[in-house]
């Protein structure tokens, strides 16, 4: 059986249901997902209750014990406690398994990386047939533009009204350029550093107020050249300017990051229903004001982190404490690897009333298994986590941090020497 047919059996599964819950990770993809699946409960009668998660709790889980869910973005990483408690699921997640679940659309089963070709909202459009645009906002989301759509994404392309053109890679382009150029770590010497910007536009003539969609060809290719120029002198490599353009995609003649960048926003803020409601409508006005409080919380989260940032022997790590919200905890230690150019994984630490929450990311060019590694170091001081290759995340009980570490590095060092 094939991914398709696979996802026509869920699809059934699901229609004969006559009310169901549904739980999805509280994100951009988690979202998307949610989204998809309100068309298709509602369009089929079925009664559903919606809740927004960061992780599965074992507490959680057993609120629904011996219930019918449906699991989006989350659940792959909790197979044994959802067996355990008896839910009759039904998981839509992109993440590896903890094990094999029959009533589960797993790409990892099918041959496909769910990693870079497909997130659980396109999964859930392969259940549903429907809302090819809200499964790229979630693919978005999750990054897996960064190099291009393919795969399954690039299938479910085809078939959106999601417009794809060659065009330069920075976030923003409907933003002031100088937001534009100092908000992307693609270009160190411009990072953060609005000043910087703004005088090298003044140089080239260039009005640092419009944006990269209002300047007219020969202002876009003097601006680019420029860009491409001052990055060689300074020693940069043929790969970090490559980076600079490429394929990058726009619905309704707005960028699908910035799209899902207001959607990712308003989920950290708790703002579920509106989220939907953006993904539903088109109606991208309403992200604006959550997007500028999560870009100011980004940028002193970086601060922090890379100002508090300790050395291991095959990790780079640092502990916020409070002072980062664990919602965006994963951004900022994305975004800290990428704009530091670290060699090595990251792993970020926040705590909670209950607990420590952990966000790892690997550079793209090192071989390990992230999702591997932080789930073994997790279980062995006596929390969980999973993910991707390249981003994992995990929860621990407090004061196990410093064994944690011990352990995740332990694990990044064994995968090393095999691999």
């Amino acid at each position: 059986m094939g991914i398709i047919e696979k996802a026509a059996e869920l699809a059934e599964i699901i229609r004969r249901k006559k009310d169901l819950a549904v739980i999805a990770h509280a994100d951009a993809d988690g979202v998307a997902g949610a989204a998809i699946s309100k068309f298709f409960l509602e369009k089929n009668d079925i009664e559903y209750e919606l809740k927004f998660v960061d992780y599965l709790r074992k507490e959680l889980l057993s609120e629904y014990k011996g219930k019918e869910v449906l699991f989006i973005d989350v659940g792959n990483g909790n197979i044994e406690e959802i067996e355990r408690n008896r839910i009759e699921a039904i998981i839509v997640d992109h993440h590896l398994a903890s094990k094999y679940f029959k009533n589960s659309l797993n790409p990892f089963h099918y041959g496909i990386d769910g990693g870079e070709e497909i997130s659980a909202s396109g999964l859930m459009h392969l259940i549903t047939g429907e809302n090819a645009e809200i499964a790229l906002i979630g693919a978005a989301g999750d990054l897996q533009d960064r190099n291009g759509l393919k795969g399954w994404n690039r299938r479910i392309l085809m078939k959106s009204g999601i417009i794809a053109k060659n065009d330069i890679k920075l976030y923003g382009r409907s933003l002031p350029l100088y937001r534009m150029l100092s908000f992307s770590p693609l270009i160190p010497p411009f990072f953060k550093n609005v000043g910087s910007v703004i005088r090298f536009l003044n140089e080239l003539s260039i009005d640092e107020k419009k944006t990269w969609n209002e300047l007219s060809m020969d202002e876009k290719r003097r601006l680019f050249s420029s860009i491409v120029k001052m990055m060689i002198m300074r020693g940069y490599e043929k790969d970090d300017i490559i980076k600079l353009y490429g394929e990058v995609y726009e619905l309704d003649g707005i960028d699908l990051r910035e799209i899902a960048s207001g959607i990712n926003a308003m989920a950290k803020y708790g703002e579920y229903s509106k989220a939907i409601y953006v993904c539903i409508t088109g109606n991208y006005e309403r992200m604006k004001e959550f997007i500028n409080t999560h870009r100011k919380n980004i940028k002193m989260g970086i601060r922090f982190a890379k100002e508090n940032l300790s050395e291991g022997m095959k990790i780079k790590y640092f502990h916020a404490g409070k002072k980062i919200k664990g919602s965006i905890l994963g951004t900022v230690t994305g975004m800290l690897l990428e704009g530091e150019k670290i060699e090595k994984p990251v792993v970020g630490m926040v705590e909670n009333e209950e607990e420590i929450k952990i966000s790892a990311r690997a550079p793209k060019n090192m071989n390990v298994n992230l999702s591997i590694a932080i789930r073994n170091a997790a279980r062995a001081t006596g929390g969980h986590g999973g993910g991707h290759k390249m981003a994992a995340g995990a929860t621990i009980p407090k004061g196990y941090e410093e064994e944690f570490l011990r352990f995740f590095e332990l694990e990044i060092a064994n995968q090393s020497s095999i691999l």
